[in-house]
């Protein structure tokens, strides 16, 4: 029994399969809740676990814009999820912002931890231009997996097309990117499909 125990101990990090979960915030219709795992089941060699709905916490409420603040629903998720979770994808119908240089409450799609454990997503901006339902189903997938993405290490990609171009805000450049990495973003990701 020690010898398995120093076996396990010792076996490299690579090896262990990251697990995710998926922490719904308040009436976060359930079809959305499954597209984004069947998004991240897609793309990342992980295990998937959806929680069970939290409203989201009063703290991060930013009155003034009747939105969230992005960067404080991460600390949320990193301090209120299991820690035998890798990683955790906070998801939500309200509007989520953050800081962007000097313009202190600028609305996202989503926020990521570079290399942590935390991201976030919104589906208040994919409904954009009317989207019909596959065009916003396609878009929350690609966000989600972009967010978590950037838990993975992953910075903004130049490579055209690539899942982890940055969207600048811009709905028709999550549109324009597909559902896949690109060469150099590939090489960093546990991918289910090599």
């Amino acid at each position: 029994m020690l010898f398995l125990s120093v076996i396990a101990m010792t076996a490299p990090l690579s090896a262990v399969e990251p697990t995710v979960a998926i922490q719904p915030f308040g009436k976060m219709p359930g079809v959305q809740v499954e597209k984004v795992k069947a998004g991240i089941l897609a793309l990342y060699a992980v295990k998937v676990e959806v929680l069970p709905a939290k409203p989201l916490p009063k703290e991060a409420y930013y009155e003034p814009r009747e939105r969230y603040k992005a960067d404080k629903l991460l600390d949320f998720l990193d301090r209120e999820t299991n820690t035998g979770f890798t990683k955790v994808i906070g998801l939500t119908t309200q509007d989520i912002s953050t800081r962007k240089g000097e313009i202190a409450d600028w609305g996202i799609f989503g926020l990521g931890q570079l290399g942590g454990r935390a991201c976030v997503v919104s589906t208040h901006r994919l409904h954009a231009g009317k989207a019909s339902e596959p065009v916003f189903q396609s878009r929350l997938a690609k966000v989600s997996i972009h967010e978590l993405g950037h838990t993975f290490g992953l910075d903004h990609c130049p490579n055209a097309g690539c899942f982890m171009n940055d969207g600048a805000g811009k709905i028709a450049t999550v549109d324009a990117e597909s559902d896949r990495p690109c060469p150099d973003c590939a090489a960093r990701l546990p991918l289910a499909h090599k």
